[in-house]
Parts: structure tokens; sequence; C-alpha cells
């Protein structure tokens, strides 16, 4: 058991490294490139932090627990939503006013919408994974042409710019996602070990355990950027963009392994359909997310996570 404490605490330390190699290189590649904070978040933050659920989907279903898989990444959503943006925003107010945040948050409710179609149905298919991958496909398009036009324009949400860049830069931003992947999966194996020696049942550790392990680097990030007071665009860049990778990327890049549910999951769906639309609507309303939508949050991943372990 000490040794499980031990490695937990462990993977704590690694995984704020990697949030802060990824966070510090990652702005200035982006910066360099001429990008918003927010393009930043939603690509290069985004992407990274999404490692670790992608190659535990991946091995999750080379062993045959392709429910398990599912669950990390419903989970991992759930966790980004509720429990990071939550938390985040009870430190800094988070800013989804303008139309460029408004835009990514309508991606975001209808790869909503695709991911309930997904798994109401009995199996997953191959026309949703067509979807999905045509969703993801369309989205780095739009991303990517975004990015040229920020080049071209300078855009003014863009803080002071970088003119040269290092090759360590790129090392770092290579090193810090092997540290968010190494210490989410350590941080998924010293956890799920200590719960069995607490006695806590295989359903609650992969419910919980492996879906916050594996969103734990986007926290670490997250936690990292509010003190450092960096802008606010880049925590909500990443749990968006996080949010369309796992769905859109990861669980197509599963649909060959024959994936079988396991389970229902329309409360899930239900929680995370009415977050996008709570933020939707709050963008609409032009209301940023403040400390009381923050605790809202925060409130609701606790009966999220009492309602997993009485499940």
């Amino acid at each position: 058991m000490y040794v499980q404490v031990f490695l937990l605490i462990l993977a704590v330390a690694v995984l704020y490294y990697g949030a802060e190699f990824t966070l510090e290189s990652g702005e200035k590649i982006g910066r360099y490139f001429g990008l918003s904070p927010l393009v930043i978040g939603l690509l290069i933050v985004g992407f990274g932090t999404s490692l670790p659920e992608f190659f535990v989907s991946q091995l999750a279903c080379l062993r045959g627990e392709s429910p398990i898989a599912l669950g990390n990444i419903v989970g991992s959503n759930i966790a980004n939503l509720f429990l990071i943006m939550g938390i985040s925003g009870l430190f800094v107010t988070l800013h989804i006013l303008r139309k460029e945040i408004f835009d990514q948050l309508v991606f975001h409710i209808f790869l909503t919408g695709l991911l309930t179609i997904t798994l109401l149905q009995k199996e997953f298919t191959l026309w949703s994974a067509i979807s999905l991958l045509g969703f993801f496909c369309f989205y780095l398009y739009k991303t990517f042409s975004k990015m040229r036009k920020q080049r071209q324009l300078k855009s003014l949400d863009s803080v002071e710019e970088v003119k040269e860049l290092k090759f360590i830069d790129g090392i770092l931003l290579v090193l810090g996602f092997a540290l968010l992947y190494g210490g989410g999966d350590l941080l998924v194996y010293s956890g799920t070990n200590l719960g069995k020696s607490l006695g806590i049942s295989t359903y609650v550790i992969s419910a919980v355990f492996l879906a916050f392990g594996t969103s734990f680097p986007e926290l670490m990030t997250a936690m990292l950027a509010c003190y450092k007071k960096k802008n606010t665009d880049l925590i909500t860049g990443n749990i968006i963009g996080s949010n369309i990778f796992n769905v859109a990327f990861v669980m197509t890049s599963i649909y060959p392994y024959k994936i079988t549910y396991g389970r229902d999951y329309k409360i899930e769906l239900l929680i995370i359909g009415g977050a996008a639309l709570y933020l939707f609507i709050l963008s609409a309303m032009k209301k940023n997310f403040t400390r009381i939508s923050g605790v809202l949050f925060c409130v609701c991943y606790i009966g999220i996570v009492w309602y997993w372990a009485g499940a």
C-alpha cells in the first residue's frame, strides 16, 4: 500500500512537469506561428493532453476490454467539463463571449449530438465511425483555416510575438507529452491498485480512477495556467479541444476492435449534453463562466461520482 501511495505522489510530480513543459513550449511555438491562445489550447495543448486517453483506450481494446475504453472516453469528457472547468472557474473567470469561442462551443454541441446518436445505438456502427471521422476532418480544416488567417492578419488576440524558435522548444513539447502520458498511466496504475487494496469495486475504479487519471493532465495544465495567469483561452481551448479529440479522434480509432458497449450511457450523455448546452447559452447571452458556474460544475461532478459509486 505504501508503495502505491509513493507512486501516486510520483505520478502527480511527473504530471506537473509534463504540464509545465507542454504549456510553456506549446504556447511559445504557437505564438511563433502567430496563433491565438485559443487555437494553441485547441490544437497543441488539447492534442497533447488527449494522448493518455488515446493510449489507454487502445490498450483496453487490445486486451478485449472495449467497455473500459468507452467508459474512459465518456468519463474523461465529463471530468474535463465538470471537474477541470469547474475548478478553473473557482480561480479565474473564463471568457467565453467572443465569436471565436462561441464557434467552438457550436462544434462542441454538434459533436455531443453525434456522440449521443452513436451510444444510443446497440453497437458502434460503421456509419457512426464515418460520421465522427468526417466531423474530425472538417473540424481540423476549419481550425487550420483559422490558423492561416491569424498568421496573415496578425490577430490582435495574440500575445507578444516570439521572433525566434529554438530546437529545445520542440524537444520540451515532445518531452511534455511523454511525461503527461507516463504520469497519467502511472496515476491510473497506482490509483487502481490503491483502490483495490482499500476494497473499492472494480467498476468504481474504472469509472472514476481511469477517467480522472487520463484527465489529470488537463487538470494540471489548467491549474498551471491559472497560477501563472495565462490567457484563459488556453484553458477553454484545452478543455474543448481535448473533448473533441477524445470523441472524434480517439473513439474513431477504436472502431476496428468491434466495440461492444457493455452498459447504458443515457445518464452520462444527458449530463454531457446539459453542460454543452449550458456553455452555449452562457456564450449566446454574453455571460462569462464565473465562480458561480464553477461551483455548480464542481457540485455536479461530485454528484456524478456519487452516482457511479452506487451504480
